[in-house]
């Protein structure tokens, strides 16, 4: 377990290694099951600290891993609440990325190269500052499944 920011965060390399993860970051037994394909996935937990005051600012995630698909950037979006896997989520995502080839179907491009509205020395490496960024919005109701990009 690792405090970033307002995160409390772990990695786990298999989903059999969840059970030595501390509880609050297990979830409910049977759910693994009904997630099969994820059966050799590695994963980043991510929770929330809790805060003495309301508001919290929450700062965003990134991290970066080996593609086991290395003709498509994956984003794992499946929601699972309460130990279900519904087949519609409500999402409230914001999706970034950049990519080397031609420019994903409908995502947003950025008007301009990301070295001007990011702070790109604090990426470590992950932002080409002389690229473009695209987004993805989800907010709403959609089909309760990854996203995955062709690059």
């Amino acid at each position: 377990m690792v405090e970033v920011g307002s995160f409390i965060a772990s990695f786990v390399p298999a989903v059999k290694d969840f059970t030595r993860l501390d509880k609050q970051f297990r979830l409910p037994d049977g759910v693994w099951e009904k997630l099969p394909r994820y059966k050799d996935f590695g994963f980043a937990v991510f929770k929330l600290k809790k805060t003495e005051m309301g508001e919290q600012k929450v700062h965003p995630m990134a991290f970066e891993f080996p593609r086991a698909d290395k003709e498509l950037l994956f984003f794992p979006t499946v929601h699972i609440h309460d130990g279900s896997v519904p087949a519609k989520a409500g999402f409230d995502h914001s999706l970034f990325c950049q990519l080397s080839s031609n420019p994903p179907l409908n995502w947003d491009e950025s008007t301009s190269l990301a070295d001007t509205f990011v702070k790109v020395k604090e990426t470590q490496g992950i932002v080409d500052g002389n690229a473009h960024v695209y987004r993805k919005l989800m907010k709403g109701s959609f089909e309760n499944k990854d996203v995955g990009v062709s690059v």
